[in-house]
């Protein structure tokens, strides 16, 4: 018989957060093309509407890459996000057998050994599982990685810790040439993606006890892939063509929505990848979802704050009802969905209901 699981902590992780006013002026500076693609750039920053830019990048570097710290070294995010999830001392170093982690874009070439192995000899992790790293998988690539654990903790009696990150700065590279057919789809994904991480601690039925507060309970993970590529790389740049918010919610709809069974009325707390503004609204369509303006507020907040995470975007939008100030009155009536997609098409959705002890 499979163990109950649970969410028993999220945390996040920012860089320096500029404005996109400042970015505009890193990016695209006013000695280029006499100023030309820096107001143009200017005028896009109020219809991508994004408040913030969270960049790992060295604005005096720029534009040659350099990480503004060490600190946001990914060894260092994902040891950091260890070490957070497990400073209440609830679950200690001896009860994590597990480790996942995720991205697809990361500032470091030293690729062996696996990041993945170097977190858990960082933080001294003493596995009976061998770590497991997930590369490329999109914007979906979170609840890839969290579904990996949620299975280890269904068939083991330890904790599982799902670390996912994203570093979309350092692959900025901005075309100029405003008569460039790509311009302005370049100038969109350069303003459209941050970088930050998240880490989340995954616990089986028998350290539950552990913790006073009501906890997610997994009611549902799912994952598929539909092959497209209305997303995706060309000569290093990030290309989303226009039939991105037609295509897409359509398959995550057929793929994701209807397997779960999950409806606006069953569903009270919504967590959906916030890849743009379009996209985001289409899931208040009848044929997608049809969700109100409260139900994606809180998807639709993060996303006007900060921008497109890619892996960890959905984690930060779960993180803001796991914090919820009414947190302790949650019990198993209030359900909650999170749904994330992302270039392949990679894409996944997980049901819960809050647990109490």
């Amino acid at each position: 018989m499979k163990n109950k699981v649970y969410i028993a902590e999220i945390t996040t992780i920012l860089p320096h957060l500029f404005s996109s006013s400042e970015v505009v002026d890193i990016l695209y500076p006013k000695s280029v093309d006499n100023g030309r693609p820096h107001r143009f750039a200017r005028r896009s920053v109020g219809a991508v509407g994004i408040t913030y830019r969270p960049t790992i990048l060295s604005r005096e570097a720029f534009p040659g890459r350099a990480l503004a710290t060490p600190e946001y070294h990914p060894l260092e995010w994902g040891s950091r996000a260890v070490e957070e999830l497990l400073q209440d001392g609830c679950v200690s170093r001896e009860d994590v057998g597990f480790l996942s982690i995720a991205y697809n874009i990361r500032c470091d070439k030293d690729v062996l050994p696996s990041l993945s192995s170097k977190i858990a000899s960082k933080c001294a992790l003493k596995l009976d599982y061998p770590p497991q790293e997930m590369a490329y998988l999109g914007c979906a690539a979170g609840l890839f990685s969290l579904e990996s654990s949620v299975k280890y903790c269904q068939e083991h009696n330890k904790a599982a810790i799902t670390f996912l990150f994203d570093q979309c700065s350092w692959i900025v590279n901005p075309t100029y040439d405003i008569d460039d057919p790509e311009f302005k789809e370049n100038l969109k994904t350069t303003l459209l993606f941050a970088d930050g991480a998240a880490g989340i601690l995954v616990i089986p039925e028998n350290l539950r006890d552990k913790f006073d507060f009501p906890l997610m309970e997994v009611d549902e993970i799912i994952t598929d892939f539909v092959s497209g590529g209305s997303l995706s790389m060309h000569e290093g740049k990030l290309v989303l063509e226009d039939n991105l918010k037609d295509t897409v919610p359509e398959i995550v709809h057929d793929h994701i929505i209807k397997p779960l069974g999950v409806t606006p009325e069953n569903i009270e707390e919504w967590s959906l990848h916030q890849g743009g503004m379009p996209i985001l609204m289409r899931f208040t369509e009848p044929e997608i979802l049809g969700l109100n303006e409260e139900q994606i507020s809180r998807s639709k907040s993060v996303f006007q704050k900060y921008g497109n995470f890619s892996s960890p975007s959905v984690m930060f939008v779960l993180e803001t009802w796991f914090k919820d100030e009414n947190r302790p009155l949650k019990d198993e009536k209030t359900r909650g969905c999170a749904i994330s997609f992302g270039a392949g098409y990679f894409m996944g959705g997980m049901t819960y209901h809050w647990s109490k002890k």
